[in-house]
């Protein structure tokens, strides 16, 4: 019976992992077809035709079956909190889906992987497991929230080194007489993407009447980074108080200098402390999976029973406190 489970469950996972990779092929697909349309105009062979392929087929019905849901989901205001809560995060990935939008494909994979769930118990004529639909369910529906937050950080990292170049820049325009808005449209034209969006941001909001301290400080909101929050409380001070914006500009950047040298050697002296937090973090699941190796009905008593199952909760909220702990005390602040 124990085999029967652990196959079924490894049916299951392989299923799963097919469909999460059609998912993903279809929206490369999808964003290439998009993008050959934004180029076409312009190509040189560029010929009118009024065939709809199948391909924009599928995604116009995908379009569709999105917005029902999506209007659907607007009517509650938790779900519609959520969707708000979700789109900064849209902000450093090249769509255009909302939150909403985003919210109700969460759904139709869940949806999708239920019904794939229930679909391989009918063919294997085994029980339905409550406990194994519920792990589906909550996987399938948090797996895209899981890329877009990696997603959003690497992005934030990336401003949070481009930030430094943008400030040298700035600081260099403002010495050779520039203002700056001239200083914000020199950033955008020699620095690449994040930074130049979030600049181009900076630059519209300007031009719309804004005063530099709310510029940047909606920048802040966005990518909370307390170099971020330096400079908004340094253009502040200047606002409130007056002075030479070189001068606020030149303290900003030996400021931001000082803390590099400070990360990197933070970064040199904890580097090894690092690698013994990520092996404490694998260390219990390569124990799990030797002991499984050894011995595939060692913990059959913790999916087989009610107590096993709430002892195995346990042990994983055990497991999470331990790595915040963890975390916490190997964590240096900056001052």
């Amino acid at each position: 019976m124990d085999k029967l489970v652990i196959r079924l469950l490894i049916k299951q996972l392989t299923i799963c992992s097919i469909f999460l990779i059609l998912v993903f092929l279809f929206v490369k697909i999808y964003y290439s077809v998009l993008s050959e349309k934004r180029i076409s105009a312009f190509a040189m062979d560029n010929k009118t035709n009024d065939e709809i392929s199948i391909v924009d087929i599928i995604i116009r019905f995908i379009k569709k079956i999105i917005g029902f849901f999506a209007k659907i989901l607007k009517k509650s205001s938790l779900l519609k909190k959520y969707g708000d809560s979700l789109s900064k995060y849209l902000i450093y990935i090249n769509t255009k889906i909302e939150g909403m939008s985003l919210i109700a494909i969460k759904f139709i994979i869940m949806i999708l992987m239920q019904i794939i769930y229930i679909f391989t118990v009918l063919i294997d004529s085994n029980n339905f497991n409550i406990m194994t639909f519920l792990l589906i369910s909550i996987v399938s529906f948090l797996f895209i929230d899981l890329l877009i937050l990696i997603v959003y950080r690497n992005q934030r990292k990336l401003i949070e080194e481009q930030l430094l170049q943008a400030i040298v820049i700035m600081n260099s325009a403002f010495k050779s007489g520039k203002n700056i808005t001239e200083a914000i449209m020199i950033v955008k034209k020699e620095l690449p993407s994040p930074i130049k969006d979030e600049f181009d941001i900076i630059y519209k909001d300007i031009s719309y009447g804004l005063s530099l301290e709310d510029s940047f400080s909606r920048f802040y909101n966005r990518v909370k980074l307390e170099e971020a929050k330096y400079i908004m409380a340094s253009l502040s001070l200047l606002s409130k108080t007056g002075g030479n914006i070189v001068t606020v500009f030149n303290m900003i950047e030996k400021n931001f200098y000082n803390r590099l040298k400070i990360r990197n050697e933070l970064g040199s002296l904890t580097s090894s402390s690092k690698f013994l937090y990520r092996m404490l973090m694998v260390m219990p699941f390569i124990f799990i999976l030797v002991i499984v190796a050894l011995s595939p009905d060692y913990f059959a008593p913790f999916y087989n029973s009610k107590i096993g199952f709430v002892l195995m909760m346990i042990m994983l909220f055990l497991y999470i406190i331990y790595l915040l702990i963890i975390r916490r005390i190997m964590r240096v602040d900056e001052v």
